[in-house]
């Protein structure tokens, strides 16, 4: 099985969930930051129109593929990591190794309702988990520095992020050198179970972000 995938001239990691989590160990263990961050196919799309998303995606330490969609356009079927994707099972097998390791997390997202949210999802749902801080970029009035300030001042071994592309990416990219943990973990917003009403509009959603890759596949791979 292929563990580079190309999509619109980006390679993206396609490991299975135990090859990705031996990675993570080791990122455990390092004296620099290690960046993980889950892509999906919205992500990909701003990629081709926004140059700091897709430089951001290229240099991740580790890509992990949200959306099985963008394994079927890239020709992947293996029925196994089809299914690790649809379950999310990377990030459930992450919380469960940083649990097991005692690692403190921090929360980071653009407003306070979406901290609180991302807080309330993890604490309730793994109630061993140990939040060190959190902060919302509307806090600090989007001043990026200030932000760096409190999450090193947590002491927290993983930055769990939630910021929208490309926030998110811009962030990262002009900060990383400058945060003091072990792994930045940039989920998607697709990281918890919705409402029925609001998961009808992120299947819609998903469904717009598939016909504009295919699009884009299409003109990609005739040019």
């Amino acid at each position: 099985m292929l563990k580079k995938i190309d999509i619109l001239g980006i390679e993206v990691d396609n490991y299975t969930v135990r090859e990705a989590m031996m990675q993570v160990e080791n990122y455990l263990d390092n004296t620099v930051m290690n960046t993980i961050e889950t892509i999906d196919m919205k992500m990909l799309e701003l990629a081709g129109q926004d140059e700091t998303v897709r430089a951001c995606i290229e240099q991740l330490d580790l890509a992990v593929i949200g959306e099985k969609e963008i394994l079927i356009a890239a020709d992947v079927h293996s029925s196994q990591r089809l299914s690790e994707t649809i379950n999310h099972d990377f990030f459930r097998e992450f919380i469960k190794r940083i649990i097991r390791n005692h690692k403190r997390v921090f929360l980071l997202a653009e407003t306070i309702a979406q901290e609180e949210q991302l807080e309330h999802f993890l604490v309730g749902k793994y109630e061993q988990i140990e939040v060190a801080g959190h902060c919302a970029i509307e806090e600090k009035s989007n001043d990026f520095e200030s932000v760096v300030n409190e999450i090193n001042s947590a002491s927290a071994d993983v930055i769990f992020s939630i910021l929208p592309s490309p926030l998110q990416e811009q962030f990262l990219t002009e900060n990383k050198s400058k945060l003091d943990a072990k792994i930045w973990y940039g989920l998607s917003s697709d990281y918890a179970p919705r409402s029925r009403i609001s998961r009808i509009s992120q299947i819609a959603g998903r469904l717009i972000h598939k016909k504009k890759l295919q699009s884009k596949l299409h003109k990609y791979n005739k040019d």
